[in-house]
């Protein structure tokens, strides 16, 4: 095989799968239904992990084909499927474009192996122990998702938005509008300094992120070193150019002795396109005999039978084979000072950030508040409210990763991240926030989607009873009590009439609540007018109960014994 052409191929499958995960965290609502998501979801890791300990699913098998791939041919997960992984090859890509001339890029780095197996083990054990915490802040997948559905989302949708606005001028009925609801800045934070990390990370170290701190870069570490095709450098074929070591964005290749640490290799192939003379290939372990693809010879001295060629086939580019390197270039490349173009591709990142503080919560049914009085009896909320499907919250807990993708694809925006709404345990994990939005009783996405398995799926008719949570009625704050004004907004949107009306005095009605047939949904508690505190509100189950069905009279046909009209 021209093994140039590896390296293409990498790219042309990140880039897809980048784009896939991409569309599925910006616009669910396109996607989400098609098999894009599918494709997604299936190959990545750690969701699909520990959705397979729930189901025990063939759809939830996509750990194995990526653990039987790395066998096969080292991390090749991390440079094709990971969209974390392709999302630090572009800033490294951005970076070298601003790079002085003729600086030097990268240089091979000390493994570190005490720290990154370190991680793993907390990692796994932090999970058996029952919680997700270390899978929350380092799994690249869900910091995937939190940078794109928290910081991308909501440009995207503000560009889609106002591009409907602007065609509808022109008479043009086009996209259909996309609501957002803006999350705490606090819940922005982490993903916000994730980023600028990575980006400063990257641009500096390379892939030092998949190779320290990443937990999924380091099992797959140890699964590669048995991989059974590898980067080689065979000792004679190596003419010290330093090309691959300057390249390499994980800085496993050693010069001085010639090998190459693949237990660090990202399956790029960057350095196999960078290398003029056939001094490094991908080639099976035992074996580094190649078929040539078409002979070319180099402006050097005749190769010897155990010269590159005889190991690797070369494919000339036109204006790049030199001749030989000069002496003395085969020394490890040092790092030089630090780099004025990366502060300002940092400064570019930041100030994207800066925009998001400037979009404000809209949507929903929320009512603006219309009371004379402000209320003064603060809600005593004792739990969070978890998702329908989550069955409990620390079971809730143990398997959310806190990726988002259930907040990004929520269409009423009731999910919405956190920081410690849980406990450090429950870390960035989303809850129902009913000042952002409700739980429609006729929708069940999030648990269709939820790739962890966190959130189980159910049928719209399981859902429908299941109790999240209950409603509480505050009399003091409700507007008929304070301002004697009529209202009944919780009853309208209470879609199983657990909230109704009784009557209370001068011809007036005030809520009341029957727990049996109440869910949770906060259709209420959203459409509650009474600030600041307002009159009815949801408080979290820790375990979720069912409910009562709501009874359903069948109508009565009237029958008339003269034509309608």
């Amino acid at each position: 095989m021209n093994q140039m052409w590896l390296k293409k191929i990498r790219v042309v499958i990140s880039l897809a799968f980048l784009a896939l995960t991409t569309l599925l965290f910006v616009d669910f609502d396109r996607v989400g239904e098609t098999p894009v998501a599918t494709v997604a979801l299936y190959p990545q890791f750690v969701p699909s992990l520990l959705k397979f300990t729930q189901t025990l699913a063939w759809a939830a098998t996509g750990f194995l084909a990526v653990l039987a791939l790395t066998l096969l041919f080292g991390r090749v997960y991390c440079s094709t499927v990971c969209p974390l992984g392709t999302l630090q090859d572009i800033v490294i890509r951005i970076a070298d474009r601003l790079r002085k001339p003729r600086k030097v890029r990268f240089k091979f780095q000390k493994p570190h192996d005490g720290l990154r197996y370190g991680v793993l083990a907390l990692t796994v054990g932090l999970f058996l122990s029952g919680s997700a915490l270390a899978l929350n802040l380092l799994d690249p997948f869900s910091n995937f998702g939190r940078i794109v559905g928290d910081l991308l989302r909501p440009l995207y949708v503000v560009l889609h938005n106002w591009t409907g606005q602007a065609l509808e001028g022109l008479g043009m009925y086009g996209p259909f509008p996309l609501h957002w609801k803006a999350p705490p800045l606090t819940a922005l934070a982490f993903p916000a300094l994730f980023l600028v990390g990575l980006v400063w990370l990257s641009a500096v170290k390379g892939r030092l992120f998949c190779n320290l701190l990443c937990p999924v870069g380091a099992l797959l570490g140890l699964v590669s070193r048995f991989a059974l095709f590898k980067i080689r450098i065979p000792k004679d074929a190596c003419t010290l150019c330093a090309q691959c070591s300057i390249h390499c964005k994980a800085g496993c290749i050693r010069l001085k002795t010639k090998e190459v640490d693949f237990s660090r290799c990202v399956a790029c192939f960057d350095c196999i396109t960078v290398c003029e003379g056939h001094g490094i290939g991908y080639a099976r372990s035992a074996s580094v005999t190649f078929r040539r693809s078409r002979p070319v010879s180099l402006p050097q001295p005749q190769a010897s039978p155990h010269s590159a060629s005889a190991h690797f086939p070369l494919v000339a580019r036109a204006g790049k084979i030199q001749g030989p390197p000069p002496v003395g270039v085969g020394m490890e490349p040092e790092a030089g000072a630090p780099d004025p173009a990366r502060r300002a591709l940092l400064r570019g990142a930041a100030t994207a950030l800066v925009g998001l503080a400037g979009l404000s919560r809209s949507g929903g049914i929320e009512a603006k508040p219309h009371n004379r009085v402000p209320t003064t009896v603060a809600n005593r909320k004792t739990w969070p409210v978890a998702p329908p499907g989550a069955r409990d919250i620390a079971r809730f807990n143990d398997l959310c990763t806190a990726c988002h993708l259930c907040v990004s694809s929520c269409p009423y925006g009731v999910l919405q991240p956190t920081l410690l709404d849980y406990g450090l345990s429950g870390l960035l994990q989303p809850r129902l926030d009913y000042a952002a939005g409700y739980c429609s009783y006729e929708c069940n996405r999030c648990g269709q989607i939820c790739p962890t398995g966190a959130i189980r799926p159910l049928d719209l008719a399981a859902k429908q009873i299941t109790q999240i949570g209950v409603a509480h009625f505050v009399r003091d704050n409700c507007i008929v009590h304070t301002d004697h004004t009529a209202c009944g907004a919780c009853d309208e949107y209470c879609p199983t009439k657990a909230v109704h009306m009784i009557p209370y005095r001068d011809g007036l009605t005030i809520p009341e609540v029957r727990e049996a047939l109440c869910v949770g949904c906060g259709a209420c508690e959203n459409a509650c007018p009474a600030r600041p505190h307002r009159a009815i509100y949801v408080d979290g189950h820790l375990l979720h109960q069912v409910a009562q069905r709501p009874e359903s009279k069948p109508l009565e046909r009237e029958v008339q014994d003269e034509f309608p009209f």
